[in-house]
């Protein structure tokens, strides 16, 4: 039985896991793109994430989330690079 059956219940457990990661530091959440296939989600956000005192740098996030038990089983971070924006 699949635990995450909605986009939204992805978006749910990736916000979570991503504020228990970054805590403070995180930002604004943006999902690009949300996936569910095979029982795996793929999920895809634009976040800002605090580089210091005032200072936020965008990043892109991927987690692979199971569906049947919401562990995170993959991450992937990337900075944006702002000039490209």
């Amino acid at each position: 039985m699949s635990l995450l059956s909605t986009t939204d219940d992805a978006e749910q457990v990736a916000k979570y896991w991503m504020q228990r990661k970054y805590g403070s530091k995180l930002g604004k959440v943006k999902f690009v793109e949300v996936i569910g296939e095979g029982g795996v989600w793929t999920v895809k956000a634009k976040v800002m994430l605090s580089t210091g005192l005032l200072s936020f740098r965008p990043h892109l996030i991927q987690l692979k989330i199971d569906s049947g038990s919401t562990d995170v089983t993959g991450y992937a971070e990337t900075e944006i690079d702002s000039k490209a924006d």
